[in-house]
């Protein structure tokens, strides 16, 4: 069960990020909170941050905490400190927040593949503000 300083353990993603995803591309999140009990992800076009493009939520409610991503779903299954991790609920992957210092994030996303092989991708974002 969680509570709302377990989601102030995820304070660590506010801010504005780049990060470099599978394709070789930078992308650009920034992350703010809306109210104690929820945080927000805004995915934005490029650098300037003037055009959300994508975004995803992350709540507390009932003891719970959530990712919603369209119509994806994650549950949080460890949090503490610095690093927050996700279980798929109907989702294809599970994800990994892990700060490694004040201005790097690394997100790790963990899935099975279509023949039942483990699957990791990790990605770096770095603040920019």
């Amino acid at each position: 069960m969680f509570t709302a300083s377990d989601l102030d353990k995820l304070d660590f993603l506010l801010g504005r990020w780049i990060g470099t995803g599978p394709d070789g591309k930078p992308f650009y999140e920034a992350y703010r909170r809306t109210g104690p009990t929820t945080l927000v992800s805004e995915r934005h076009a490029d650098e300037t941050f003037s055009k959300i493009v994508d975004g995803s939520t992350v709540a507390l409610e009932d003891g719970r905490i959530t990712s919603t991503w369209g119509e994806f779903t994650w549950v949080a299954d460890r949090i503490e400190d610095g690093l927050a991790s996700f279980a798929p609920v109907n989702a294809p992957s599970a994800f990994t927040w892990r700060r490694l210092d004040s201005e790097t994030v690394e997100v790790t996303q963990n899935w099975t593949d279509d023949k039942g092989v483990a699957q990791s991708y990790a990605l770096t974002l770095r603040k920019i503000g």
